[in-house]
């Protein structure tokens, strides 16, 4: 009985806890405690600030978190970047910090360091956008889920919903896919485009939200540094130009998606969601389904516009809250699995 008291208390110490979420990504850094409003402010990010030292980054993060977090909070937060959340260690994020740090962040230990009062839980914010994904859109009988993000940058990832777990691999990896070279049929200037990360010619590169004007620069598109504001109205009035530009920056979501299901029949329900997908909104989603049901192999013939969107979903704003999510993994709803 006695050995079991301190254990006990520690749980109920734990619960007592104020939950507060935080969203680190390349462009904002979000913060809500419980139920309140959320804060969103500039992330300390090389997106934001081209050229800074990755270190100097990572500093002021840890500062403007250990200011912003009550005394005794049990912190859930949703990272934008690869990462082993067994350890809370950052193996990189190229919308932080682009090529560097030169080694893994050992994120939560960090934070303790600064902050011992707070319980820090870290996931990756496709891991969490996941959980929010499934809790919200997952039905019985489905079998695996995927949610791919399609934001500052791109990855995905698979949950397996008989066992509510999360696979990853011995550090902690899945679905990392932004830095694959893109399948696309795009000109060489567009394929040779370059990443955050440094690499040339990634999926991130062609298909992530800060891509745009690069991609639409590469194939010629009058003013492309406005044309993120530009892009809804001009698909609106069937710009050709915008169309295409539209077709170039999909086809390497498109055929992940086609990917994913050739591999693994199980997958019943896959997502795409994150801020530049979501923002450009049902042209994107028509595009991605248009894509997803071409024919490209004998065992494709028979797939069509419906038969692509089956399981398909285009995730609208507020509809996954990698926030909310982060407070689920941190309370059990997926279990983040090494196999």
């Amino acid at each position: 009985m006695s050995t079991r008291a301190p254990a006990l208390a520690a749980d109920r110490d734990e619960r007592v806890r104020t939950d507060v979420a935080v969203d680190l990504g390349g462009t904002w850094l979000r913060i809500r405690a419980g139920s309140g409003e959320t804060v969103r402010l500039p992330a300390p990010s090389i997106l934001n600030r081209p050229g800074e030292d990755p270190a100097a980054l990572l500093e002021q993060l840890i500062e403007t978190l250990a200011e912003a977090v009550p005394a005794g909070a049990r912190v859930a937060m949703s990272c934008g970047a690869a990462m082993d959340e067994e350890h809370g260690v950052l193996h990189g994020s190229g919308p932080l910090w682009g090529g560097g740090p030169d080694r893994p962040v050992p994120l939560r230990a960090l934070l303790t360091a600064r902050r011992p009062d707070v319980s820090w839980h870290l996931f990756n914010d496709v891991t969490a956008g996941l959980a929010s994904f499934v809790e919200r859109f997952a039905r019985p009988g489905h079998r695996r889920a995927v949610y791919v993000t399609v934001s500052s940058g791109i990855a995905l990832r698979t949950a397996d919903l008989t066992e509510r777990s999360v696979p990853v691999d011995a550090h902690g990896l899945q679905g990392e896919v932004g830095h694959l070279p893109a399948v696309s049929t795009a000109p060489a200037a567009v394929r040779a485009l370059s990443c955050p990360c440094g690499g040339t010619g990634h999926v991130a590169a062609l298909a992530a939200g800060p891509a745009l004007p690069h991609v639409a620069a590469a194939l010629g598109v009058e003013h492309p540094e406005g044309i993120r504001d530009a892009l809804p109205a001009r698909l609106r009035s069937g710009d050709p130009a915008a169309r295409r530009l539209l077709s170039t920056v999909v086809e390497p979501v498109a055929e992940l998606v086609r990917t994913l299901r050739c591999l693994d029949p199980r997958i019943d329900l896959i997502g795409i969601g994150g801020g530049y997908a979501e923002g450009l909104g049902d042209p994107y989603r028509a595009e991605l389904v248009r894509q997803v049901s071409e024919v490209r192999s004998y065992a494709d013939r028979d797939t069509g516009p419906d038969r692509a969107a089956h399981g398909l979903r285009l995730c609208r704003p507020g509809e996954v809250d990698p926030m909310a999510g982060a407070v689920a993994l941190s309370h059990g709803a997926l279990t983040v699995t090494k196999r």
